[in-house]
């Protein structure tokens, strides 16, 4: 939690065996200690070592750092310094006041210098400190105060600093207020349903107060009318940080309140003075008893209640024990670890929408609230615990960030795309065509987003277009393109996972993703000729195996016939290319083999066949096509899918795959790499590195045993002169890794 302590004696006095007594030492930065790491004890004239003191300016800079770093996490922190300078304690008090912490300091200046040189000349050798030295502390410590805003106590004292079990018995009723998102009509409904706040009534609000919901200003001038009620007790969730940057001038780090929320507040006539009061005002957690039973209330959840709370960092309460999805594990470990008089509540977390209780001693107030779901709300009282749900009737629909691009005409496309410095216009060049030789066609362009786009992630309307798209930029007609650009999970905002459980529209249906590079087929009007390209150009090496495979694939007739098929209904073939002899990937074929992966209209809005038609057409030219894997009726099902698909030995029918392409009933797509992938794509750029310098410089990534026997086989391969024979490809350096590993052990 958020509390400082500061030791404040002369050194000698017992302050560092005190903190080992006490179990501090997990919890304490030490000057010392920082010291012994920039410099090993130093000989004296006289033949003794002692701690230089030569590196102060960087051990005090380094222990600062340290010490924000934990408090902007909320950890608490014990400072084992001398302390007897007021200045220095400012110092803390500075930090203690932007990160909202407690701050005492634990004084040992009343033990006498004589019993405290004693101590010292008893220490290590090199831990000494001269007499003199502790002669000067003394006559600081009797003229410099600790200041006023320091709480000190006495080192027995401790027990008072921690945070207790509070009873709240005498209270007729406890309400627990769910996450509110800025939805104030629901959350007055509630209230106005239980006659509003009544003075012989506790009020535990579990944070997340805005955000997402369209009344944002409503709830932070609400909480600001009650914040000083003593039966109110406000708890901090993870969006309110951004009302503390607003209310001190800076920006935050959140799309949705910058766009939305700020505009809001902004004209909402709320002082910035009254919401940094009001942020001042909000609380941890709530630990209490109420007759019999104990409660334990944090924003996002806890696994157990430890033995002392004060010891748990702030941003476990506000963002939970272990990850996001975890909430159901730790409602469960909570269940089997604490006594049967103890329950949870929180909020924040509830990806896979389950009741409020959760288990019969954990309650969950999440209930999306903001999209139309419930505001939750539990309420205790001598009769038992009871779960109150009320409907929210204000709120917009999600809506997934760029998941449509809106109607334009091709011209503005044009303009557009052309405007924007992260995307590249290609002109196209027939593979036959003299260098800088004028051929019909040549007012054909490709448009794709820039290597900077993708780097700094610079995602919008256009550069998401831009990718495989070939314009006539004189006709104004499409003639060919592939997918607009879609992610990873996790990747953007709308594909992160608690996003999806909102914005996904079930049906979902999983693809099996083919591993290699993307073709297209469409129509040349010029050349009255099959359009054959890749992503960027129709000249390339890609190109050119993508056509050989093509034309090994088909008959002449059947070129004829997929020639006519795409002319007469203005679409492009959109093809999956494995080429195991040019280009392979991570996952290994047997053979080369193309993968037609959807059939796309020529305009700019994306549009494309039905599953069954695509395949329809498909086995109509004797082609292979996408893989329908899965078809998922439910958040449930698909949140169960998604973590048995991320198992490091995860196979789909017996093989290793890329991953999967998910699409959902509303055409919103996103894609899952699998476990293996990703482990064989870091290893591919190990190896090359290796295969290059002899060694790489990221030997932290190897995390697992097969990383590091794959990159100590591949530095030998290096050091035995092999590396200019081997192959690049990681599917032939990984069977041939495989394949000593196995000789090896069948000798």
């Amino acid at each position: 939690m958020r509390i400082l302590l500061l030791l404040r004696g002369a050194a000698g006095c017992g302050k560092t065996t005190w903190i080992e007594e006490k179990g501090l030492k997990p919890y304490a930065l030490s000057a010392d200690d920082i010291r012994l790491l920039c410099q090993s004890p130093v000989m004296q004239a006289d033949g003794t070592e002692r701690i230089s003191q030569e590196n102060d300016s960087t051990v005090w800079k380094i222990l600062y750092q340290l010490l924000e770093i934990r408090m902007q996490k909320g950890e608490f922190t014990v400072v084992d310094a001398t302390n007897s300078k007021t200045s220095e304690m400012k110092k803390y008090m500075e930090l203690s006041a932007k990160y909202r912490y407690r701050i005492y300091c634990v004084d040992f200046t009343d033990i006498p210098i004589d019993e405290v040189k004693r101590r010292n000349a008893g220490r290590e050798a090199f831990r000494r400190v001269p007499d003199r030295v502790i002669d000067v502390m003394y006559s600081r410590f009797a003229t410099q105060k600790i200041p006023s805003g320091i709480r000190g106590i006495r080192p027995e004292e401790l027990d008072t600093i921690w945070l207790k079990q509070f009873d709240m018995s005498s209270y007729k009723r406890i309400h627990h207020i769910g996450d509110i998102h800025g939805c104030y009509t629901a959350l007055q409904t509630y209230l106005s349903d239980n006659g509003g706040i009544k003075e012989d009534e506790m009020y535990i609000f579990v944070g997340d107060y805005i955000d997402r919901g369209l009344e944002n200003a409503e709830v932070v001038r609400f909480l600001i009318s009650i914040m000083d009620r003593k039966n109110v007790l406000l708890l901090e969730g993870n969006h309110e940080r951004w009302l503390w940057s607003w209310a001190n001038d800076t920006a935050s780090r959140s799309k949705e309140f910058e766009s939305v929320t700020r505009p809001i507040l902004e004209q909402s006539g709320i002082r910035k003075k009254e919401v940094r009061n009001l942020y001042r005002k909000f609380g941890q957690c709530a630990y209490y008893r109420y007759e019999d039973k104990v409660f334990l209330v944090t924003h996002a959840g806890l696994s157990t209640i430890p033995k002392n709370l004060s010891f748990t960092a702030t941003e476990q309460m506000i963002k939970g024990a272990g990850d996001y999805d975890d909430f159901e594990k730790i409602a469960d470990t909570f269940y089997r670890t604490t006594a049967e008089n103890c329950y949870q509540i929180h909020g924040h977390r509830n990806t896979k929408q389950l009741p409020v209780l959760v288990n019969d001693r954990v309650f969950n107030l999440e209930g999306q609230v903001e999209y139309g779901g419930c505001l939750r709300c539990v309420q205790v009282d001598s009769d038992g615990i009871h779960v109150f749900e009320t409907e929210n009737t204000v709120y917009k629909l999600p809506v997934p960030e760029e998941q449509t691009v809106g109607n334009s005409s091709v011209a503005d496309t044009i303009t557009a795309l052309r405007a924007s410095k992260y995307i590249k216009e290609t002109p196209v060049r027939y593979p036959a065509a003299p260098k800088g030789a004028s051929v019909p066609g040549s007012n054909i362009s490709s448009f794709n987003f820039t290597d900077k786009a993708f780097f700094d992630r610079v995602w919008n309307t256009q550069t998401i277009r831009a990718r495989g798209l070939y314009i006539d930029t004189v006709k104004g007609n499409v003639v060919a393109r592939g997918y607009e650009k879609f992610f990873n999970v996790n990747e953007r905002p709308e594909t992160k996972f608690d996003e999806l459980q909102r914005g996904l529209c079930f049906p979902v249906t999983a693809y099996v993703k083919e591993n290699g590079f993307l073709g297209m087929v469409s129509y040349d009007e010029y050349q009255d000729d099959l359009f054959i390209a890749c992503k960027s150009t129709i000249d390339s090496a890609y190109a050119g195996w993508f056509r050989e495979m093509l034309y090994r694939e088909l008959s002449s007739e059947k070129i004829e016939e997929l020639k006519a098929f795409v002319r007469e209904r203005e679409v492009t073939l959109v093809f999956e290319c494995v080429d195991m002899e040019h280009d392979p990937h991570i996952i290994a074929y047997p053979n080369s083999r193309l993968f037609l992966l959807d059939i796309v209209h020529n305009k700019m809005e994306f549009e494309k066949y039905e599953y069954d038609a695509m395949c329809q057409a498909a086995e109509q030219f004797g082609l292979a096509h996408k893989e329908k894997a899965f078809e998922i009726l439910s958040w449930q099902e698909f949140f169960d899918w998604y973590y048995e698909i991320l198992a490091e030995d995860y196979l789909y029918q017996g093989r290793k795959i890329e991953g999967f392409v998910i699409e959902d009933a509303a055409g919103f797509m996103t894609k899952l790499k699998l476990s293996y992938y990703n482990f064989w794509k870091m290893m591919r750029s190990i190896a090359q590195e290796v295969l290059k310098n002899g060694y790489s410089s990221r030997t932290s990534m190897l995390v697992t045993t097969t990383a590091n026997e794959f990159y100590a086989w591949i530095r030998k391969q290096h050091d035995a002169g092999k590396a200019e024979e081997l192959p690049r490809d990681i599917c032939t350096l990984r069977s041939m890794f495989y394949q000593e590993k196995n000789d090896k052990r069948s000798q």
